[in-house]
């Protein structure tokens, strides 16, 4: 076997020759192409010219500009500038590449964009304003048969249009042209949010045109997928806005990874505030308030509505993505900038610090199901080795999340009495323990509400049901009343909306810190 020495000896040698050879063939090439460059003109553009594009292909991430105050994008032509991936816009950074390049949640602004810096975009020979250079969209294609919308799942309705789909925001239609032009122009209506039960849920109109009804004209055509959604609904409330809104929203945008737009109806500017830094990653396109929008916009592919599976749930089997609730948690996270998925919760990733106590976050509500001896509830906490961070409801409804999500990040549990504010458990770390205590009466709801989908999320749930003594409806009715002996009875005479009045918003909580004590141990252990 030779040495490494001759190997490269003779290597060296081999390449003498080949050098003599290929030499005239390099002056050849050199000189050709200084003709080519000297002929056409073709020298580099200046800095200005050169930098503001960046050519992209339709699956790779365009480039983005970080959210301004403008809001939601309207439809004058002053807002036009820096639209989605039709229009120019500034080659600045976007909000979703902070989080993943910094790990660190955006700056608060007063109003949601997601704006972002767009491909190059020219004008075809009818003058409609589409992107240059684009690759034709494979995500989808269109179905055999003309029906495009579903409507017989029992919680939402759904369309889906693949092919040539056309927006038309301030008539509320998204109008799909079929490539065969063989369909006989049906029509659906339908309330593009989770709950289509919801009366007060604004409606879009979907249309089938057929080969007699002409197309709108395009001013602007989009090379990547849209979704048009409503807000508004139970929204306000935020179990609402996450089970109602952001998880199907995740379930029908998250496949996109970001390259999707969002055209939004019956817009609520508090929601895409509070909720931008989640919205933020799962677009990077600029959000189109869709009642406002006086474009023709065409997009390859378009949903309306959004998908859902149950209550603050996500069913795998449902899924083609095989999406969870672990997965929606971890996302809400990782759009935060909190800790990996593999660090513990704190007292776990702290256990060296003799002082450490287990942090529980004490939600206390404002109006109704109020912890009525709060302040005893803090001392009996304290007694069992907890550290307290007692909040009330008004922060977990406010309208800046950032700061807010990490603290509760900072803590191993979080406990309150049934309601909306338990819904900041999302913002727990794996293993984080949710304390919840259940009013008398609403035993039957408790686990569907609030312990199956912490289970999912990869949280433990511990679940304490007062007795009749620790509610303040009994002082009201007394024993003998059958809102006290029999709570079953009065949901099947009066259903929801009855247990919604009486044990919903006339009931507050007295806690009987002796009783409960157990229900702490064990939360203490799940810590542990």
């Amino acid at each position: 076997m030779g040495s490494p020495k001759a190997a490269r000896s003779k290597a060296g040698q081999g390449g003498i020759w080949r050098r003599r050879i290929s030499a005239p063939f390099v002056v050849v090439l050199v000189a050709a192409v200084l003709v080519l460059v000297a002929f056409t003109g073709q020298f580099v553009q200046g800095p200005d010219a050169s930098s503001r594009f960046t050519p992209v292909h339709v699956e790779d991430s365009i480039p983005r500009r970080a959210p301004t105050d403008q809001g939601l994008e309207t439809s004058d032509s002053s807002r036009q500038e820096g639209e989605g991936s039709d229009q120019k816009a500034e080659p600045d950074e976007s909000p979703d590449e902070a989080i993943r390049e910094q790990q660190q949640p955006p700056e608060d602004t007063t109003e949601y964009s997601g704006k972002e810096s767009s491909p190059q975009v020219q004008e075809d020979e009818e003058g409609i304003v589409k992107e240059a250079g684009s690759t034709p969209y494979t995500k989808c294609t269109p179905p055999s048969s003309m029906t495009v919308c579903d409507l017989s799942n029992p919680r939402f309705d759904i369309c889906e249009l693949c092919g040539d789909a056309r927006t038309i925001g301030q008539s509320s239609t998204v109008m799909y042209v079929p490539h065969t032009q063989t369909s006989d122009g049906e029509e659906w209506s339908i309330r593009a949010q989770s709950r289509k039960n919801l009366p007060w849920i604004k409606k879009v109109t979907v249309k089938s045109l057929n080969t007699s009804q002409p197309a709108p004209r395009c001013t602007s055509k989009h090379a990547m997928p849209a979704i048009v959604f409503a807000l508004g609904g139970l929204t306000a409330n935020v179990w609402h806005d996450f089970s109602d809104v952001l998880v199907p929203l995740f379930l029908t945008a998250r496949e996109f990874d970001g390259d999707v737009q969002f055209l939004i109806t019956n817009n609520q500017p508090w929601f895409t505030k509070k909720y931008s830094t989640i919205l933020s990653n799962l677009t990077r396109h600029t959000i189109i308030d869709f009642d406002s929008d006086d474009q023709v916009r065409c997009y390859p592919h378009v949903i309306v509505g959004l998908r859902s599976h149950g209550d603050l749930g996500i069913y795998p089997n449902l899924s083609p993505q095989n999406y969870t609730m672990m997965d929606f948690r971890l996302f809400v996270r990782a759009a935060y900038g909190l800790p990996a998925p593999e660090v513990g919760i704190p007292y776990r990733a702290d256990r060296d610090d003799p002082d450490k106590k287990p942090r529980v976050m004490l939600i206390d509500r404002g109006k109704t199901r109020r912890l009525v001896n709060a302040a005893y509830v803090v001392q009996g906490l304290e007694w069992f080795g907890f550290e307290v961070v007692k909040v009330d409801q008004n922060k977990t409804d406010s309208t800046s999340l950032d700061d807010f999500v990490h603290l509760v990040d900072s803590c191993d549990a979080i406990m309150g009495a049934h309601g909306a504010g338990l819904t900041n458990m999302v913002f727990l770390r794996s293993g984080g323990v949710v304390v919840h205590v259940v009013p008398h009466g609403v035993e039957f709801m408790a686990d569907a509400f609030y312990g199956t989908p912490a289970r999912d999320m990869g949280l433990r749930h511990v679940n304490y049901s007062i007795s009749p003594e620790e509610s303040t409806l009994l002082e009201k009715y007394g024993w003998n009343h059958t809102v006290i002996k029999d709570p079953e009875a009065v949901r099947s005479s009066g259903g929801l909306e009855k247990v919604g009045e009486v044990y919903m918003s006339e009931q507050d909580i007295v806690l009987n810190m002796t009783r409960f004590g157990p229900s702490l141990l064990k939360a203490i252990d799940f810590i542990m």
